[in-house]
């Protein structure tokens, strides 16, 4: 009986190959978007649960609460902290200290001189302890010792081979470090990290050297204060510990360490015991890198997944309908040769069953094929096979066994259920009682899917435009950051550098400073203004730059003038914010007046303001701070340049050899500003992109929907397009007859996606200071697309309707 079974389904699905091969497409691409979903979600979820001990690891976080009333959260500690908590709880297995590194220089030795490398992404100094805490594998060496001594290193696989062409020569070796040339021997070898993982060591030097190396006196109890982003303490419990009794001992030791540093700081500070389990979706806390997907974000992946599949789901069965016409006669005959309805059903979901198997293989050949693109659209590591996760394949079978039910059911008990004679006559009607048919409301359903997803997609595009596009209160093109190194001479090479850069052709400004304009790389301190004997509870931010920062990224005074170029003279700008702050009406009130930056600081005399601009990123939430642009005492960390965007490239090739004439043994890296601040868009960049790409395949998927439908209606309205077309109906007035009617459902798709698509973009831009305006055209261009779209496809098929013989047609029964 099986056996029969599969043989009528393979003939049945031969003799309609177009049909088959839509619907195993349409099938297709749907469960591959859900398995691509899948596989992404649990790379997310993954991360770092590779550690044995993961759930007894913990790290030490830092809580500021600054006295303008914000609160910073931070995965980082006070860089004496490490030390301490191991006296103070001593009942913990393991402490390590690290501190991550941004970027560094690093020169290998070669017969024909020095190969210069400045590294960027996972440069640690590491305390040994850490092995002890993580499972970080090592390919050579002892990872109890290795990174004991000071001027240690290990690297990873691949950093060994880049360096040394074969990491097995790598072992031995020395390199030197940094500007001042540290010499530093190689005494391990890591495997690479993978991809799913926060703490990404990819150079691990030893936590000596950095010691060693940085002026920092670790016994300076006013060092408490001086709290790195960079610097983390990591904790292993024992086995059974509680970590409750190590937080109920945090404020205690809080008090007792930063009570000293405090004392006029700018914060009030409150240390934290956070599971390095949770550290991948921490969103306060956020890690080094990209930006992590959130949990609301996989949630949202979630619900798209499943709303393609169903999507796929609703394509299939209105595609099976479409053809139950051309299978009338066949279930008539079956049903009067005694086939009952429970059989017929069998017969119906078997061909399902097979068309689904199908397109499951044709979804994992579509996955595979898929997950490197999609990797690099996360910027994440999902080149993984799918057949090493079998996770997946199991997600596959379910998916196969619940398409197959929900797929098969509808149209079985549709064709299942004719009568007979009706059958044989090809009499059936399929719509349910008030004329509302099923299928047309399936392909409402699939186009309120897309048209979210249009809606969507056109939001995120017009949030990243405002990003792209709004003025910010500075320049942000052509002008390049050159990072400055390390030198004995200190500000003087600074300032001969800047001379000869800015007397190249192409260059039309130079400045010295610290930061661009925004970005969070800014000391946040305490303020007293007017010598007033209080800081009044008022922090604000200081930018340190030479008297050419405005022209270079030309910025504007509302009042006073810039700073004279002077080594005595203490003169500071201040933001119209600022001004606002220190309880003044007007920016002129300010001029002349003086501030003192820090409890240990001198009064600087504020000689000019500085008209409000974007200080940090657009989608920072907390708007413009409080500013005071200052001259820096002990140097500058980079050199800003603003270039002729006609002969850019041009000046860069300039640029690059006055830098290798200045500095020969550093590397040239410049950066652009714009180029940096698009960096803190990433996030939104890439829900953008996961939105244009679910929508495209959605519409797709329902496009084959649409397909069927006006197939089905082209097979019941045969006879009534033959009539009309012996009547003298045009071609175009038949087209328009199919059209009129999926216009009409995309219009009502329409009506329910327009509120919810509103509602939904709302809620997501309202996690932003700066938010797009959710206008008319979003609607209108989102309904216009999905119409073309539509007319498209319908109108391909409606035309070969309106094009047929008016004579077979009305001999059409």
């Amino acid at each position: 009986m099986i056996r029969n079974y599969i043989k009528i389904a393979l003939r049945s699905l031969w003799r309609k190959k177009t049909f088959a091969f839509l619907n195993i497409l349409g099938l297709a691409v749907g469960m591959a978007s859900a398995l691509l979903v899948f596989l992404v979600i649990r790379h997310e979820m993954s991360y770092d649960t590779y550690h044995s001990k993961l759930n007894r690891v913990y790290r030490v976080g830092t809580d500021l609460k600054l006295r303008s009333g914000e609160v910073d959260h931070y995965g980082a500690t006070s860089i004496l902290l490490p030390d301490a908590f191991r006296v103070d709880f001593p009942s913990v297995e393991r402490v390590a200290a690290t501190w991550q590194i941004d970027q560094a220089q690093f020169a290998i030795p070669k017969p024909g001189g020095d190969q210069l490398f400045r590294e960027k992404t996972g440069v640690y100094y590491v305390e040994p302890g850490l092995f002890d805490i993580l499972d970080i594998p090592w390919l050579e060496g002892d990872p109890a010792t290795a990174l004991r001594a000071p001027f240690t290193v290990a690297l990873s696989r691949s950093v060994a081979k880049k360096w040394f062409g074969d990491w097995h020569k790598a072992m031995g070796q020395t390199v030197r470090l940094g500007d001042d040339g540290f010499p530093v021997s190689v005494t391990g070898i890591l495997e690479d990290p993978p991809s799913n993982t926060d703490i990404s060591l990819n150079i691990v030097l030893s936590y000596a050297t950095f010691r060693r190396i940085n002026a920092i006196d670790f016994n300076n109890p006013r060092m408490w204060g001086s709290m790195n982003s960079s610097s983390e303490c990591f904790v292993l419990l024992h086995q059974g510990q509680d970590p409750q009794t190590i937080e109920a001992g945090l404020p205690a030791f809080t008090k007792a360490h930063y009570a000293q540093s405090d004392v006029g700081g700018t914060a009030k500070t409150t240390n934290t015991f956070l599971p390095v389990k949770d550290m991948h979706f921490d969103e306060d806390r956020e890690r080094y890198g990209d930006p992590n997907l959130s949990h609301k974000e996989l949630w949202a992946l979630s619900l798209i997944g499943i709303f393609l599949v169903l999507v796929a789901c609703i394509n299939f069965v209105n595609l099976s309908t479409a053809q139950s016409t051309n299978r009338a006669k066949e279930i008539g005959v079956r049903k009067v040769l005694g086939s009952n309805r429970p059989q017929l059903l069998t017969q119906f979901f078997l061909e399902t069953a097979l068309l689904t198997l199908v397109a499951m293989v044709l979804a994992c050949i579509l996955t595979e094929l898929s997950l490197p693109l999609v990797g690099r659209l996360l910027n994440r590591d999902l080149s993984l096979s799918l057949f090493q996760v079998p996770l997946a394949l199991l997600f596959l079978l379910g998916i196969g066994v619940i398409v197959t039910f929900l797929a098969g059911f509808y149209p079985g008990l549709i064709l299942s259920g004719f009568d007979p004679v009706d059958a044989i006559k090809s009499k059936m009607k399929t719509t349910r009682k008030g004329g509302i048919s099923l299928r047309r409301g399936l392909v409402v359903l699939q186009f309120v899917i897309a048209q979210l997803l249009i809606i969507a997609t056109l939001v995120v595009i017009k949030q990243m435009s405002l990003y792209r596009n709004r003025p910010m209160g500075f320049e942000r093109s052509a002008i390049v950051m050159i990072d400055l190194p390390a030198d004995s001479l200190g500000i003087t090479k600074y300032l001969y550098f800047k001379d000869k850069i800015s007397r190249l052709p192409g260059v039309l400004q130079a400045a010295l400073a610290d930061s661009p304009p925004s970005t969070d790389d800014a000391w946040n301190t305490s303020v007293f203004f007017d010598t007033r004997p209080q800081a009044e509870d008022k922090s604000i931010m200081v930018r340190y730059a030479d008297t050419d920062y405005l022209r270079t990224f030309k910025m504007t005074l509302a009042a006073g003038r810039e700073p004279y170029p002077s080594d005595t003279i203490r003169e500071v700008l201040v933001n119209e914010t600022a001004v606002k702050m220190f309880g003044l009406h007007s920016d002129e009130e300010v001029l002349g007046r003086t501030v003192k930056l820090g409890a240990l600081g001198q009064y600087h005399t504020i000689v000019g303001v500085i008209k409000d601009f974007n200080d940090r990123p657009l989608n920072d939430n907390l708007g413009i701070r409080p500013l005071v642009v200052a001259p820096a005492t002990k140097g500058y960390t980079l050199l800003a340049v603003h270039l002729d965007p006609v002969h850019q490239q041009a000046v860069l090739n300039a640029l690059s050899s006055t830098y290798a004439e200045v500095f020969p043994e550093h590397v040239f890296d410049p950066r652009f500003v714009d180029d940096e601040l698009m960096k803190n868009y990433r996030a939104e960049a890439t829900a953008g992109k996961l939105f244009r790409l679910f929508a495209v395949l959605a519409i797709f998927i329902s496009c084959l929907g649409l397909y069927g439908l006006v197939s089905f209606m082209a097979a019941q309205k045969t006879k009534e397009v033959g009539i009309r077309k012996v009547l003298g109906a045009s071609v175009q007035s038949i087209v328009i007859l199919f059209s009129k009617e999926f216009t009409l459902l995309i219009g009502v798709a329409f009506v329910v996606a327009a509120p919810l698509g509103y509602y939904f973009m709302t809620q997501w831009l309202s996690s932003f200071y700066y938010q797009t305006d959710i206008g008319w055209g979003v609607f209108a261009l989102a309904i216009l697309l999905s119409v073309i779209i539509a007319w498209a496809t319908v109108g391909y098929r409606a035309l070969r309707a309106a094009l047929s013989d008016p004579v077979k047609a009305i001999k059409y029964e």
